[in-house]
């Protein structure tokens, strides 16, 4: 499946299983700010809040300010393009990516120091099967492994 050398980073993490690359959630987050702010949902929070003749006092509308800050940062989570196109989680700035192109791999799973190497280090923290899913392709090959992949983060 040459579609699979496409998807996968360097780092071994597979595109399609990451929620930043997930565009309908940033097709509803959009269109959710954009109906948010023509309907001045921030105002009604703040009468919602508010004990009024008609209605008790929903406190819940006290923490709209958090609602939107979390909304606006799930929309910055988008990768708009793939690792190996110079998206993925932190860009151009990925040391991973740097480690691997400076050595002139294909992926972190041609280098012998994959599974004691600190750059990987934290993103075995998030996403428990890295190593797993490294030796994998370093077996089966970057167009053969996706198949077989175990799971992408620690909840599934």
């Amino acid at each position: 499946m040459p579609e699979d050398a496409d998807l996968t980073a360097y780092c071994g993490l597979y595109c399609r299983d990451c929620i930043p690359s997930k565009k309908e959630l940033f097709a509803v987050t959009k269109r959710l700010q954009e109906l948010i702010q023509d309907l001045q949902l921030d105002k009604y929070a703040s009468v919602k809040a508010k004990q009024t003749y008609w209605s008790k006092a929903n406190q819940v509308f006290l923490k709209y300010d958090v609602f939107s800050e979390v909304l606006q940062e799930i929309h910055k989570l988008e990768c708009k393009v793939t690792c190996r196109e110079g998206g993925g989680y932190k860009g151009s700035h990925c040391e991973v990516r740097k480690c691997a192109l400076g050595k002139k791999l294909k992926g972190c799973w041609e280098c012998s120091q994959f599974k004691t190497c600190d750059l990987l280090a934290p993103l075995k923290d998030f996403h428990p099967n890295l190593e797993y899913n490294l030796s994998l392709i370093k077996a089966n090959g970057i167009d053969n492994w996706a198949v077989k992949r175990k799971s992408h983060y620690l909840w599934d």
